[in-house]
């Protein structure tokens, strides 16, 4: 029975924000008011796991604060560099634009970013918290929240109404600014970047086209009806394309993971040293020994080593462990090639 009740909980809640979807699709540009129609279940879905997902998102966030603030007098600001170390030296070549991306962050400047970021947290909470008092209000006393009692047009006006009142345009506007600002100029970094890893792949693309046309087009104009004859070359041409590219984002796989590993390694040995020196645990420096760099490079080694033998890929648990973080890299990859 509490399964049922669920089930049929979750498809109101669908149902009801489809609804919400639609009167809000009507009141967008003509153009686009039939996509997001026909889009509106798939939506309605995404908001609905969101929504679920939302709390325990906010939970882990404040515990991790809590976290931090426990280690706080060990100064675990310190030792963040030796974890990035770490990371890079192991799973570097699995994350090139996302590490890349850091850095360009780093060069520019993320603070402006990071405020731009905490101020919209800031107002999405506001924002959230008013919409929570706004679902349980109850005017005409009847037992029933007037959200529910409304339509879905109504709601949508009431919702976009109290957003306006609730949220400051003004630090909304800068923050968004500011967001812009950083991710275009590390999208014109990452585009240089990796400008030589998309040469590589028009190139090897160019290459493969002729031949490919020249011995699979005869074939495929047998096993393919005449009316599509036409498409054979272009399906040929995308094909090695495609092939191309992950040819060569292999290749850069491979270098990223080279030049992260070597990278990572000392970060992270040189890294450790810093923390120890800094607060006593030994007298050696950095600067007056090889050790870090012996270390830096043995740690290089078996980084490098562990992702040739995993193929440059995530193995399990850290491709789930990593996931959201390999969903940044994939948008960030699209946003280069695109």
């Amino acid at each position: 029975t509490s399964g049922w009740q669920k089930s049929t909980t979750m498809e109101a809640m669908l149902k009801r924000k489809q609804e919400i979807i639609v009167a809000a699709a009507k009141k967008s540009p003509e153009p686009v008011q039939p996509y997001l129609v026909k889009a509106a279940p798939v939506l309605a879905l995404v908001l609905t796991v969101v929504e679920m997902a939302l709390p325990y998102v906010t939970m882990v966030y404040e515990y991790a604060v809590k976290v931090y603030a426990f280690l706080e007098p060990y100064h675990p600001e310190d030792m963040a560099c030796v974890f990035a170390g770490l990371f890079m030296a192991f799973f570097g070549g699995e994350f090139p634009a996302l590490i890349t991306a850091v850095e360009a962050y780093r060069q520019i400047g993320f603070e402006p970013t990071l405020k731009a970021l905490k101020t919209l947290w800031e107002d999405f909470k506001t924002v959230q918290a008013a919409f929570e008092k706004d679902d349980k209000e109850d005017k005409d006393k009847d037992g029933t929240p007037d959200v529910q009692q409304i339509s879905a047009g109504e709601l949508v006006e009431r919702k976009a109404l109290l957003f306006l009142r609730t949220t400051n345009p003004e630090t909304v506007t800068a923050a968004i600014t500011a967001i812009s600002s950083g991710w275009l100029a590390v999208l014109a970094s990452l585009k240089i970047s990796f400008a030589r890893a998309v040469t590589l792949g028009a190139a090897i693309g160019d290459v493969l086209r002729k031949p490919a046309v020249r011995y699979l087009a005869p074939p495929l104009k047998k096993l393919v009806p005449e009316d599509y004859h036409r498409w054979i070359i272009p399906g040929i041409t995308y094909a090695c394309k495609f092939i191309a590219i992950s040819i060569a984002w292999t290749i850069q796989r491979v270098i990223s993971a080279f030049h992260s590993a070597i990278r990572g390694g000392h970060l992270a040995s040189a890294g450790v040293l810093i923390y120890l020196h800094k607060y006593n645990f030994i007298k050696l420096h950095a600067d007056d020994t090889y050790l870090d760099e012996i270390v830096g490079y043995a740690i290089a080694a078996l980084g490098f080593l562990a992702q040739a033998g995993a193929g440059f890929h995530l193995p399990f648990p850290f491709n789930l462990l990593f996931l959201p973080l390999s969903i940044v890299e994939w948008f960030l990859v699209w946003n280069i090639m695109k």
